[in-house]
């Protein structure tokens, strides 16, 4: 484990388990849900990067390139490989001071993801602020489809109010993958703000989202190149996730990938996206 300190603010990496946060906390108050000391995977924890896809591929099959792909399932109990690779992965601790850290992974091309790539989180620390930056490199000697988010945990509290703008939001079917493209304030005003638990289950996909979002009218989650915001809000539990990511869920099966927010690295090229979650 890493702990970092800036100021009032504290935080806890755990490059082992995914290269997940594992506590985001200012003035003593945490900001992210803690990470249980007993945790074994990073859907207990309190972040973990997303790389490189995003949310579902429908039962892991899809065609890039002219070659079509079969992915396996990455956790037993889900019907859809989802959320990448580096989640799963153990991170390599390339840098630390107090305030900082600079985490990284790599993979060689499997059954898993057919091609070579390799990651970087930067993590800053200030007093009252958090900023992962997220980088991805295709290490293959040809194009791969690719697509980066984070997927933060914040603390969840009985009429808590998230407020965000986007052009729409997508429904899902039965297999929690988009079908219909729907108005923003289908499942809440949150343009306005709105409590999420009056709109009842919540695993849905806005675009065209402006990169900023707040939570709790004092929590702000932004990222600059995030086109898309991806809100799980289970009714009952302590905990919501906002989480900005570069693609739509699916988005290998959207043609065209580039109108999904997919993009292609060529070899050697590299995609970024950071978040930053700042306590105002």
């Amino acid at each position: 484990m890493i702990h970092l300190r800036a100021g009032s603010s504290e935080a806890m990496l755990l490059p082992h388990l995914g290269g997940a946060l594992g506590s985001f906390s200012v003035a003593g108050r945490a900001v992210l849900r803690p990470t249980a000391s007993a945790a074994a995977h990073p859907l207990d924890s309190a972040s973990f990067p997303l790389v490189p896809y995003c949310n579902r591929i429908a039962r892991g099959r899809f065609t890039f390139d002219g070659e079509d792909h079969a992915l396996p399932r990455n956790v037993p109990e889900f019907a859809h490989p989802l959320h990448g690779l580096g989640w799963l992965k153990t991170w390599t601790v390339d840098r630390q001071t107090v305030d900082s850290a600079l985490l990284s992974c790599t993979h060689e091309a499997d059954a898993d993801w057919p091609w070579d790539w390799s990651a970087t989180q930067h993590f800053v620390l200030e007093d009252g602020a958090l900023r992962v930056t997220l980088d991805a490199v295709n290490r293959s000697s040809r194009p791969m489809p690719c697509g980066l988010g984070h997927h933060p945990y914040l603390v969840r509290r009985p009429g808590a109010v998230l407020a965000f703008t986007a052009k729409g939001v997508w429904r899902n079917d039965a297999d929690d993958l988009p079908v219909e493209a729907m108005p923003a304030d289908s499942f809440g005003d949150f343009a306005k703000g709105a409590e999420p638990q009056g709109a009842g289950m919540i695993d849905n996909c806005w675009h065209g989202w402006d990169g900023t979002a707040t939570w709790d009218k004092t929590i702000i989650v932004s990222s600059p190149e995030a086109r898309y915001l991806h809100v799980f809000a289970p009714p009952g539990k302590d905990f919501i996730c906002l989480e900005p990511t570069s693609q739509m869920p699916d988005a290998v099966n959207r043609p065209p990938f580039a109108a999904a927010g997919g993009r292609v690295l060529s070899a050697g090229a590299t995609q970024r996206l950071a978040m930053e979650i700042r306590v105002r």
